[in-house]
């Protein structure tokens, strides 16, 4: 089994906390003295809860694991011992099983959970996990691409276009008019302060999914879907199908997953037997980009939010936090087959092959010829930045 995480649940970034913390306090008492006035209609119970608002986090707490996450990590790996016991039932043995992950912490105690999950108490408290380092170019590859960041992350004037010009599309300003006046202001709020509002909610959502956030009543379903899309802009171009350039740099993650799997056909004994990779939302976006998975019949632009309504390409279900996507290889008597699991769910690799799973002679030519022409130097213009 090959495995590539996502880190699970996390506090803000120090950018998002920043930003959280310039705004919402001074408008949650806005929107308290709003409501005294007789503006606004949000429920009294959101109204005191908003107007008693803190900060549930501080600078110290940025991009750290929170809770949640360690609870989510330790359920993804006891699932997967459950689902193959066979194979992770067992005691932790070195040999058997390889892990890694990036610099950033969230990471390792996102694999330190899911080994306790995994392996259990007892035995997590005895591994050896490695030193994480940089750059890592199965794992964060797109950080060690110059043109990548040159061309994509850094190209504001074309990376970022469709999400511009949707912010001044009538979807977006009906939507900004209706959540500021629900919040009984006169005037329409600015996108970044809707953003910071929409962020708290989907923040503390995500933390306490047993409680409703408050600032989530600022929106209603259909207010939500204008702004997941606001957001699912950004990330397609920047991360996803957007961009050629985007599926090209995850090519020495998929050579990983081939050359382990073509060793174990070639053997016939799979050592390691698991192999674990915690990463991050741009490297799971860019693996599933580059596998064909969930890809839109067209572009996400901004002036077709209504046909792309019902799209299965949505930040929220295709990189969430702890987001997975799992390969198992399968000895079916003399046949080997590969299964590709999104979620922990079986996941059809329909522009590879037809079925749950692939015979390893269908998967495999694919795979051989992203190992064959993967030159990230080259493709990344490295030695031009030299």
């Amino acid at each position: 089994m090959w495995l590539l995480n996502r880190h699970g649940t996390r506090y803000p970034t120090q950018n998002d906390i920043g930003s959280l913390m310039n705004t919402l306090p001074s408008m949650s008492q806005q929107i308290e003295a709003n409501h005294h006035q007789g503006r606004g209609c949000l429920r009294q119970e959101d109204l005191e809860q908003i107007s008693n608002w803190f900060p549930p986090y501080s600078s110290r707490d940025k991009e750290q694991l929170q809770e949640v996450g360690y609870d989510e990590l330790f359920s993804i790996g006891e699932y997967w011992r459950n689902m193959f016991p066979h194979l992770f039932n067992v005691t932790y043995d070195p040999a058997k099983f390889k892990v890694d992950y990036t610099v950033k912490n969230r990471t390792g105690q996102s694999a330190y959970h899911f080994f306790r999950g995994m392996f259990g108490e007892d035995a997590v408290g005895n591994i050896e996990f490695p030193q994480p380092y940089s750059p890592n170019f199965i794992l964060r590859f797109y950080k060690a691409c110059p043109r990548w960041l040159r061309e994509v992350y850094k190209n504001n004037e074309t990376t970022y276009k469709e999400r511009r010009l949707f912010v001044q599309t009538e979807e977006f300003q009906s939507m900004a008019h209706a959540v500021s006046a629900r919040l009984g202001f006169m005037h329409p709020l600015k996108p970044r302060e809707i953003v910071a509002i929409y962020d708290e909610c989907r923040y503390e959502t995500a933390w306490w999914p047993a409680r409703r956030s408050a600032w989530c009543s600022a929106f209603s379903p259909s207010d939500f879907e204008v702004m997941e899309y606001h957001q699912d802009l950004k990330y397609y171009y920047e991360d996803s199908y957007g961009h050629p350039l985007n599926s090209k740099t995850a090519c020495r993650t998929l050579a990983d997953l081939y050359t382990n799997m073509r060793m174990t056909v070639n053997n016939g004994v799979a050592k390691p037997q698991g192999i674990f990779y915690f990463a991050h939302d741009k490297t799971i976006f860019k693996v599933l980009a580059g596998l064909g998975l969930f890809r839109p019949p067209q572009h996400l632009k901004h002036n077709n939010f209504a046909e792309m309504r019902n799209r299965y390409w949505r930040t929220s279900f295709v990189s969430p936090f702890s987001a997975n996507v799992a390969f198992v290889l399968y000895r079916c008597g003399l046949e080997f087959k590969v299964g590709t699991f999104f979620q922990g769910q079986p996941t059809p690799l329909k522009e590879i092959c037809q079925g749950v799973t692939c015979r390893w002679e269908e998967i495999s030519p694919w795979l051989n010829e992203n190992y064959k022409t993967c030159d990230l130097s080259k493709l990344c213009m490295m030695h031009d930045e030299l």
